[in-house]
């Protein structure tokens, strides 16, 4: 052995026993104590050996936490039903494609919303979902899009502190009742929108067109109300409840709830504000361009729709839930009475004609006809309301492919053709109030600006100035009326699938696509110093509704003006009153937009 390992202090003595052939034999050997290498050790490397160990601890808490940490531009945030990720972009934070609501499919197609299944893993909630089934444009022989799960909300907020409380806005899209998505290019909140306004929004699918609000006699097998249709109702409400029970985890305040919704969107602002099912679910209401009829009964669309149960071939329910998405679009009376793609509506009336019903008075989503209902006080929600229209509101989809190259002997010809029906005098009286003198913004395309404004008149402005009229009297909430009467700096580019045509002047949804910042997109070119102005303008106004339930001063409240929106803001007490008079006094009210 080496005696340089080991030390032998004296009187330390071990016996061992070796047995060899049978004997015992005794031996004493000396105990050495062994010394540890680490006894050996410089101080400095006992200090560099800690430092390695505190290294890898600290590295190892650094890799627990990265592990637990979301990549840069993703966040995530725990709902009542489960967890999702988001992204961050453009200075504020996005969750789309989060259900609300069970894939209506199956029993429950034709059916009130049920509750979605929770997820124990985590979603990802960075894209836009499937919108609900429709048919682009609205006939038989249209582009199949979208599915039937699609119940599916989104939600836009410059902040995640639930402790932030920001203003929210719910956007209802428009689209007939037919067709679109929450998640329209141009025509849906964006990131920047959030940002620039520091508040919150949201948007969602319903479900459309037959899927939506089928009504039959035989679909009210099951229903615990014993009703058919307006089921895309019952999943705005739904959606509602939601943000009630969820947006105060994306930073908005569930007591300031704003809803806006333009064209069908604007009618399914005013159906929420009838409906006691929507009691205490919203705070202020915008009505964009909505419409005005709404006086259907359950049994008149059921018996209307029966040209829909014919087309499927269907006998009972279980039949017409085996349908194919394509088999129950075609079925769809699109352009045979109830004439569901309303093609008509966008040109002047011809006298007793009209469209059937898509949205009903169920006695359930709605217990009465609107007016009835605020005529005797009844359940309905009495909050702040802003009701606005563009002054050419037809100029979106007119009637006549050739309207543009229109002369004014067209248009007098055209206006005369329409008109006679109504009375001998009605076209000449007519034509006196919309002259070939009258004020043009531009150089060309004037005839067709002066009938658009007409058939915009009696389809939907003056019918939303009796409604405001209506509105003011019954509600001890403000009401507020706009008109928007902006020219945009150029002619719509038909590349966007928003809007086929060239409309060149303030055509149907121009308010909601300039709030959204989407005006640049749909003119395919820069804005004009005017074209800004006017989007700060209706985006200004629209911020301090939501964020108070009131205009500013220089907007006061209905009958007493109306505010004319292009890029400065101008008030008047009474627009085309004479006008709307003569459209009154000749039963035309009656042609107002439905649906």
């Amino acid at each position: 052995m080496n005696e340089d390992a080991f030390e032998v202090p004296e009187r330390t003595e071990y016996r061992y026993l070796v047995q060899e052939e049978e004997e015992e034999e005794v031996q004493y050997v000396r105990h050495r104590h062994y010394i540890s290498p680490v006894l050996v050790l410089s101080r400095r490397c006992i200090f560099l050996i800690c430092l390695i160990v505190l290294a890898l601890l600290i590295l190892a808490t650094y890799l627990g936490y990265v592990a637990q940490t979301l990549p840069p531009g993703l966040v995530q945030v725990s709902t009542d039903c489960g967890e999702f990720r988001g992204r961050h972009q453009n200075g504020a934070y996005s969750f789309k494609g989060i259900p609300y609501a069970a894939p209506p499919v199956g029993d429950l197609r034709w059916a009130p919303p049920a509750d979605p299944v929770c997820r124990s893993t985590v979603s990802d909630a960075g894209r836009f979902r499937s919108m609900c089934p429709q048919v682009r444009p609205l006939s038989s022989s249209g582009k199949v899009m979208g599915q039937e799960d699609c119940l599916f909300i989104n939600v836009w907020t410059p902040s995640l502190q639930p402790n932030a409380k920001l203003p929210v806005m719910v956007w209802i899209h428009g689209g007939y009742l037919h067709m679109l998505s929450g998640g329209e290019p141009g025509y849906s909140p964006t990131e920047k929108l959030a940002a620039d306004t520091e508040m919150v929004y949201v948007s969602f699918n319903y479900r459309l067109n037959a899927f939506g609000f089928m009504a039959l006699e035989m679909l009210r097998e099951g229903s615990p109300r014993n009703t058919s249709g307006n089921y895309g109702f019952l999943d705005q409400i739904a959606a509602l409840k939601w943000v009630q029970r969820n947006i105060h985890v994306f930073g908005g305040d569930p007591g300031k709830v704003t809803i806006f919704g333009q064209s069908s969107g604007g009618t399914s602002v005013w159906t929420l504000m009838m409906s006691p099912l929507a009691k205490g679910l919203f705070h202020m209401a915008v009505d964009m361009s909505g419409s005005c009829i709404y006086n259907a009964t359950l049994e008149q669309a059921e018996s209307d729709n029966l040209v829909f149960l014919r087309k499927t071939s269907c006998k009972d329910v279980a039949c017409l839930r085996r349908l194919s998405v394509k088999q129950v679009l075609q079925a769809v009376p699109w352009q045979e009475y109830p004439s569901w793609a309303a093609d008509e509506l966008v040109d002047l009336p011809t006298k007793g004609h009209f469209i059937g019903p898509v949205a009903v008075v169920d006695g359930y989503v709605l217990e009465a006809p609107p007016f009835e209902v605020w005529e005797k006080k009844g359940s309905y929600n009495d909050v702040p309301l802003l009701i606005g229209t563009t002054e050419q509101e037809v100029d979106f989809s007119p009637p006549f492919e050739n309207i543009s190259m229109w002369t004014w002997g067209d248009y007098q010809w055209f206006v005369t053709d329409k008109l006679q029906s109504f009375s001998e005098n009605l076209p000449k009286e007519a034509l006196k109030l919309y002259p070939s003198s009258a004020f043009c913004p531009t150089k060309d395309r004037c005839p067709e600006r002066a009938y658009t404004t007409m058939v915009s008149d009696i389809r939907v402005t003056c019918p939303n100035n009796d409604l405001a009229g209506r509105a003011a009297a019954a509600l001890n909430s403000p009401v507020y009326r706009y008109l928007v009467t902006h020219t945009p700096s150029g002619p719509i580019n038909t590349s966007s699938p928003l809007l086929p045509f060239p409309s060149r002047f303030s055509f149907h949804c121009l308010d909601a696509v300039t709030f959204f910042g989407g005006l640049e997109l749909v003119l395919g070119k820069r804005l004009s110093d005017e074209d800004r102005s006017f989007q700060d303008l209706i985006t200004r106004h629209f911020v301090s509704f939501a964020k108070t339930g009131k205009m500013e001063a220089d907007w006061p409240e209905y009958p007493a003006a109306t505010a004319l929106l292009s890029h400065n803001l101008t008030v008047v007490q009474s627009y085309s009153a004479a006008r709307c008079e003569l459209w009154k006094q000749n039963s035309l009210f009656a042609y107002a937009w439905m649906n």
